[in-house]
């Protein structure tokens, strides 16, 4: 533990969206956590040394303790973040509430622009979905900063430049964008739609990434090989990525997990990856996609930062 670890607090899986593809695990004793479990929590994690978590759920600001966790955080003099698909943020004023109390951070999930495609992947209505919007626009104008989180899918995964530009167009610069290669460990992995293959999306990325780079845009990659785009420099924004740590076991309350140790759980890489010369900045492979598509796929680059060679953007 040191004073930049960063841990992942959820407050249970409830959530009032309806993602087909969650990747919650769906266990009724993650569903929702006590609130008095929840401070002493809060208490566990400021005792361990850490300075900065990131809240997180199902859908942490609709947990009835949201706001007493918040306080018992500032108690502490402790940094929060969120991951959230923002809806609360549309009520005036909670943004910058949030913001005077330690808000730093807002990771949020919106994955088309286009609303019909929105309502399919989030599982809510028209105006939830304008909700998503607002509350970006809350958090924005409050000072936070936020990341656009996009989960692609063979239904929005045509439309990934079109959501850098609408972004573009209503939050400008000062807002960062990542578009996430899904998984399928979790009680949503049976969604035929995110049993992509890296294949079918390459091209709509690659694209996307250079319109975002036009625009003055930050787009961060999640889940994505180097050697499925052809770039041995393409840098990965998982979990550890985006600076958390550690995780709190969201059941018991009272362990605490390497973030790296869990991502690596997950996830292999094939035995000819092991001489890649992009080996340290690259996710690995999801062993679920490996058991499902196989590795032919990826092709490591030469050590000595070799071309990209065309099988690399084969089937």
């Amino acid at each position: 533990m040191t004073p930049a670890s960063i841990a992942l607090f959820r407050l249970g899986e409830q959530c009032n969206n309806a993602c087909p593809m969650c990747s919650n695990s769906g266990r009724p004793e993650a569903a929702r956590v006590a609130q008095a479990e929840l401070l002493r929590r809060v208490d566990f994690l400021r005792e361990a040394g850490l300075r900065r978590v990131v809240l997180t759920g199902g859908e942490p600001t609709i947990h009835p303790g949201f706001w007493r966790v918040v306080n018992r955080l500032r108690h502490h003099g402790m940094l929060w973040d969120i991951n959230t698909h923002g809806r609360s943020f549309a009520a005036a004023g909670v943004a910058e509430r949030a913001r005077r109390r330690g808000l730093q951070r807002a990771i949020v999930s919106l994955h088309s622009a286009d609303v019909e495609i929105s309502r399919l992947m989030s599982g809510c209505s028209v105006e939830a979905h304008e909700e998503t919007l607002a509350g970006i626009d809350g958090l924005v104008e409050a000072g936070v900063q936020v990341m656009v989180n996009c989960v692609l899918s063979r239904v929005n995964h045509r439309l990934a430049m079109s959501l850098v530009e609408f972004c573009h167009q209503r939050w400008g610069q000062g807002i960062a964008l990542k578009f996430a290669f899904p998984t399928t460990s979790g009680k949503g992995g049976g969604w035929e739609p995110i049993h992509l293959t890296y294949a079918e999306v390459t091209g709509d990325v690659v694209e996307a990434k250079q319109r975002a780079g036009a625009l003055g845009i930050a787009l961060h990659l999640e889940g994505f090989p180097p050697c499925v785009l052809g770039d041995a420099t393409v840098e990965n924004t998982s979990r550890s990525g985006f600076g958390e740590s550690h995780y709190l076991d969201d059941v018991s309350g009272r362990d605490l997990y390497s973030i790296r140790f869990i991502e690596a759980e997950f996830s292999g890489y094939p035995e000819p990856c092991r001489e890649c010369s992009a080996l340290k900045r690259c996710p690995g492979v999801s062993r679920a996609y490996m058991e499902e598509h196989g590795v032919d796929a990826f092709t490591p680059f030469a050590a000595q930062g070799g071309a990209c060679s065309e099988e690399r953007h084969g089937d």
